[in-house]
């Protein structure tokens, strides 16, 4: 029974790479499209989590913050500063 599963798991594998080299040009295209698709998706991401920082930046400096050089004083934790 063991070897039955093991033939027929080779021979699918053997018509597979076959259909593959068969098609050699559609499966290159579908792994070029498919390579693509995810560049596109991290660029998507990336481009949404740099959106996604705007509103947490204006609610850590404020809405009216100057851009511009901060001194390290500046950026630190206002906690920390209430410390000293």
């Amino acid at each position: 029974m063991d070897a039955t599963i093991v033939a027929l798991l080779v021979i699918a594998v053997i018509a597979v790479a076959l259909l593959a080299v068969w098609y050699l040009e559609w499966v290159l295209a579908a792994i070029i499209v498919l390579v693509a698709a995810a560049f596109l998706v991290l660029a998507l991401v990336a481009i949404l989590g740099g959106l996604a920082v705007i509103p947490y930046y204006f609610a850590k400096r404020g809405r009216d913050s100057q851009p511009g050089s901060y001194t390290l004083e500046q950026i630190k934790d206002p906690k920390d500063q209430e410390r000293k």
